[in-house]
């Protein structure tokens, strides 16, 4: 779906995409009790108590400037919205704002609105991030909303999509034509954003050489994990070769194992980077007789749920998130890519010496 609204947004504003659809909500809340009304009745899904709210973007509120609240009457916060498309989580996200609500007397929430295919992502992110504080959270579900936390903080902790957002706004505007005509723009913006349509570049991307420098470094950092996981005898490269293509840039490498090798690909994957987010850096088992993936999953899986590490398996291929970490100098970042490896190649290697996989060498 295309209207005027989006292709301008996409064509001169796509680095504001974010921005553009928090004023674009805030605008429709604001112009029409029936969107007003259905947004109540969405977050009365969440706490039945809530009062009748006025949302406001971009207020200041101390170091930081939650992308929309929900006020009373009485200029009480009951709600943070946060909106997202494909931009990380900001440092304030979620803790801060957790931790801002948490001062409030009354219940409190902070919901975050994400793409459809980004949903799984963003929660494990969210939810990373809140164990990474020592932030415990029982889970639940609503209409309307992908899921729910009960924080120890306090606050409740919340995830849906813009399109169950609007699923749920515009049967409530049924009889509205202007609000109707106005959720079809916010529809076709939300949809030109999650698409995988070329956005005209800017001039300020094309020459911002940060890009280029983080692709450099992480290439290193993918350089010096291989070589270091080689001398601790964790992965082989003899007769393997650096391979990179359109998607991807990294190389072939062998788990060592008592009774055969598993061929993996490790490298920068901007296919996965970008469809999860989670990291640049992935490990692939793939190709039946190279690979083993279909042998290798039921046993890497259940392991890589226990480690908290993110798998995805599509197209008969395995792929293994191997985060980097974040304000850690490249030593450091070295050493825990080297100690994931090192826990896959265990499990590998137990799965091999169980017979699990054909013994033929790759």
């Amino acid at each position: 779906m295309h209207t005027v609204f989006s292709h301008i947004v996409q064509r001169r504003l796509s680095q504001e995409n974010e921005n553009v659809a928090t004023e674009a909500l805030a605008f429709v809340l604001r112009s029409h009790e029936s969107v007003h009304n259905g947004m109540m009745k969405l977050l009365r899904g969440l706490d039945p108590h809530m009062p009748r709210l006025w949302f406001q973007t971009q207020q200041a509120e101390g170091d930081s400037r939650p992308d929309m609240q929900g006020r009373d009457d009485e200029g009480r916060t009951h709600i943070i919205i946060e909106n997202k498309f494909w931009a990380g989580l900001t440092e304030n996200q979620p803790v801060s704002y957790l931790r801002m609500l948490a001062e409030c007397t009354h219940p409190t929430i902070l919901l975050f609105v994400g793409p459809e295919d980004r949903k799984e992502t963003l929660w494990r992110e969210l939810n990373q991030r809140l164990t990474d504080k020592a932030i415990s959270g029982t889970g639940d579900t609503a209409a309307g909303i992908f899921r729910i936390a009960s924080t120890s903080d306090g606050p409740t902790l919340a995830l849906t999509s813009w399109r169950a957002l609007l699923d749920a706004l515009e049967p409530e505007v049924a009889d509205d034509k202007s609000a109707r005509s106005d959720l079809l723009q916010l529809r076709a913006l939300c949809e030109a954003a999650d698409s995988d349509a070329f956005v005209p570049v800017s001039s300020a991307e094309i020459s911002d050489q940060r890009t280029p420098a983080l692709i450099l470094q992480l290439n290193t950092v993918v350089q010096t994990s291989v070589d270091l996981a080689v001398t601790h005898g964790v992965l082989s490269v003899n007769g393997l070769r650096p391979q990179a293509n359109w998607e991807r840039i990294g190389r072939y490498a062998r788990f060592q194992c008592d009774n055969g090798n598993v061929g993996v690909w490790f490298g920068i994957h901007f296919g996965y980077w970008k469809k999860h987010g989670i990291t640049p850096l992935w490990l692939l088992f793939a190709g039946n007789d190279w690979g083993h993936p279909l042998e290798v999953r039921p046993l890497l899986e259940p392991w890589a749920a226990r480690e908290g590490v993110f798998t995805t398996f599509q197209n008969d291929e395995l792929a293994v998130a191997i985060e980097v970490a974040s304000g850690e100098d490249k030593d450091q970042v070295v050493s825990k890519i080297l100690d994931r490896l090192m826990g896959i190649a265990g499990v590998v290697k137990a799965m091999k010496s169980k017979g699990t996989v054909p013994d033929d060498n790759v």
